[in-house]
């Protein structure tokens, strides 16, 4: 079967956007062939800034044919009493242009109905590319939108179409377009290569100048980046934002390293850093903590290598130039006297200013210093200045740099070492793969600014629904979540909101807070490569211990597949099915009539104190082999025990046993909520 390539070009996208384009139109295309019920084979995504491209192997030659049946009138409605077909049955065949023999008969429910076997042939695949292609287009979704001669709206013009199918063109119409078999080379070449077959695509577009493939392309940046770390013994200061705007932005790289002068090594390495990174395609490098004398840039095209280096090393000098100065504006003044000056920044209308927030981190701040035994003055001296360097010159123009200045300055200004560090990491994590703050008042601090960004947007209604999250609060709280877990704090999060919710304004209630933070919990856990039942088991009943959740999920998940865990599941899903709206309260072992309850009885009491003694030291592991021992006298129990019996007083008192050993089980998880295979 013959290969499929579609490449949309366009105007430069921008960098950080480039690849989610691409995967999305990934998706879309797909998800049309699918739906199309167009075979095909595996799926090759390629892109640079100027076009993204999709090459699908071994696609069909025409969509595969389908027999659908349309449900018509009731069979009390289309046959008469002699069976034979009434007005509204034949109707409903002329609507279709059907004859009678391809109507069957099927029971929906209670009622019989009349069916219609309809045949519909597959159309060849160039006609059915015509109509997906341009939607799989359309339906990508933009961060903004350009118009351009009236036309499509997209995040950048399009300016050609490609798409071969085996050696044919298919000429796909898309915002005034027509697919063609030319796509366009490297801008600085001016050069353009005609496509005879998807499979050269690659080859191809390589002799105009454009590594289309972006792992070849990143492996050409790595290889340039990993020469500069050996020749000067230095690592690329390389975040994960600076590397997509480098690989988005380049077709043909060409690596040139630059010089700092040695009047800029003097700055603080983060600023150095952030200078360079804000040009979006220099790669700073660090030496034992302190900048590097040397700078990686890429450029585009086959120009005068020591041109462009000196054109490099002049922009890096002025950025820098200005960044120096910036600090020593900074440096005329300390970080306390700027804070009164947080009473005229609004944060939010109905939240205040920035100094009302640093009023509520602290309030926080006091909590947690009691809950995990933290210096309660260092905290509250470092939760004040926190925010302060909003209003310097260095994080205006960096902000970025937010809380790391803070540090800095702070240090200088003569604070003590845990102030000045817990202030450089409160802002921490800001991403998924940020790292975590490393002392003890830093993660409190860091604790309390995101339970503040969430907190404060959902007391005054801003609770996040599908897309829309102006103010970040799904990242804080997931934040929040894997300070928790990444950490290991051990502390009652629902209490602690509980207890600061009075802080705040608005009249949304503390349980949307903690069902969010539930659900961002949840999250965390799928992530994390728990199974699905066993997340559900662990979070049948909201706890504010996300620690102990975690300890117990993972406790769980370790027994997943062996067959003692399935038994047992069964065993007390036997004891959850029974108990469930009949718990009663209360029971006496007097009253056990049968030998399997007294059994049973003698093996919880053996379990429980196991089972109790292992939760209070947060070993879940330990008590879920406990419980293990609880299968047989279970599986007996309901062999031999009438429970729901007719003598009410025996009724009951077998209830309030099973109940009590239902609890046992669900301090560590429900285990009736987990998947068993059979």
């Amino acid at each position: 079967m013959p290969a499929l390539l579609v490449e949309i070009g366009v105007e430069d996208l921008p960098a950080e956007e480039a690849e989610h384009v691409a995967q999305a139109f990934r998706d879309n295309l797909l998800s049309g062939l699918a739906g199309a019920r167009v075979p095909h084979g595996k799926a090759h995504l390629f892109w640079t800034l100027r076009r993204f491209a999709l090459l699908v192997e071994d696609v069909g030659e025409r969509q595969e044919d389908v027999v659908e049946e349309i449900r018509g009138p009731a069979v009390a409605v289309g046959l008469d009493s002699q069976g034979n077909l009434t007005p509204a049955a034949l109707g409903f065949l002329r609507r279709y242009g059907a004859s009678p023999e391809k109507l069957v008969r099927r029971k929906v429910g209670d009622k019989e109905y009349l069916f219609l076997r309809v045949e519909k042939a597959g159309r060849p695949t160039e006609e059915v590319l015509r109509e997906i292609v341009p939607q799989a287009v359309r339906e990508i979704p933009c961060s903004k939108f350009m118009r351009w001669n009236g036309g499509m709206a997209f995040l950048r013009p399009l300016r050609w179409v490609v798409v071969l199918f085996g050696e044919k063109v298919v000429p796909v119409e898309l915002a005034g377009l027509i697919a063609g078999q030319e796509s366009a080379g490297h801008r600085f070449f001016g050069q353009s290569v005609r496509l005879f077959r998807p499979e050269e695509y690659v080859a191809k577009l390589k002799e105009v100048r454009v590594l289309a493939d972006p792992r070849e392309r990143a492996e050409v940046l790595r290889a340039a980046i990993r020469a500069v770390e050996e020749e000067h013994g230095a690592k690329a200061a390389l975040s994960e934002e600076l590397w997509t705007m480098i690989l988005g932005q380049t077709e043909w790289p060409k690596p040139v390293v630059g010089r700092i002068p040695q009047e800029f090594l003097s700055l603080p390495e983060p600023v150095v850093v952030a200078a360079l990174r804000e040009e979006g395609k220099f790669v700073p490098f660090t030496r034992q903590g302190r900048i590097a004398e040397v700078f990686l840039g890429f450029a585009e095209g086959d120009g005068e290598p020591e041109l462009i280096r000196r054109g490099y090393e002049r922009v890096v000098g002025i950025r820098l130039r200005d960044a120096l100065e910036f600090f020593r504006k900074d440096r005329e003044r300390t970080l306390e006297s700027r804070v009164p000056e947080l009473k005229g920044i609004i944060y939010e209308a109905r939240l205040g200013t920035v100094w009302d927030r640093v009023e509520r981190i602290r309030r926080i701040c006091q909590v947690l210093a009691e809950k995990l035994g933290l210096p309660r003055e260092l905290l509250d001296r470092a939760a004040f200045l926190c925010k302060a360097d909003l209003l310097t010159v260095m994080v205006r123009e960096f902000p970025e740099l937010e809380g790391v200045m803070g540090g800095i300055y702070a240090r200088l200004d003569g604070e003590s070492e845990e102030v000045a560090q817990a202030i450089a990491e409160h802002v921490r994590p800001r991403g998924k793969s940020d790292e975590l703050p490393q002392s003890p008042l830093g993660l409190a601090l860091s604790l309390a600014d995101k339970l503040d960004g969430v907190i404060g947007p959902i007391a005054v209604g801003e609770i996040p629904t599908g897309s829309r999250d102006p103010y970040g609060v799904r990242r804080r709280g997931s934040a929040v979540v894997r300070l928790i877990l990444e950490k290991g704090l051990r502390l009652n999060l629902f209490s602690l909101i509980a207890e600061v919710r009075s802080y705040y304004p608005g009249t949304t209630p503390v349980e949307e807070v903690q069902k969010f933070l539930w659900e961002r919990l949840r999250s965390a856990l799928e992530e994390r490569g728990i199974a699905y039942d066993v997340a559900e088991a662990v979070l049948f009943r909201m706890d504010g211990d996300f620690l102990g959740v975690w300890e117990r999920a993972q406790a769980l998940q370790a027994l997943v597949g062996k067959k003692e865990l399935q038994d047992l599941a069964l065993a007390f899903g036997r004891v959850r099915n029974i108990t469930r709206g009949h718990e009663v309260e209360g029971f006496t072992p007097d009253l056990f009539q049968e030998e399997a309850e007294h059994v049973l009885w003698r093996a919880y009491l053996s379990v429980k104190k196991e089972v109790e003694g292992a939760m209070a030291e947060h070993r879940p592991a330990e008590a879920l082999e406990a419980l293990l021992s609880l299968k047989d006298p279970i599986d007996r129990y309901f062999d031999e025990v009438l429970v729901m019996c007719e003598d009410r007083k025996i009724r009951e008192n077998r209830l309030g046993f099973l109940t009590e050993l239902s609890h046992l089980f669900l301090q560590v998880a429900d285990l009736s909520r987990l998947v068993v295979p059979g």
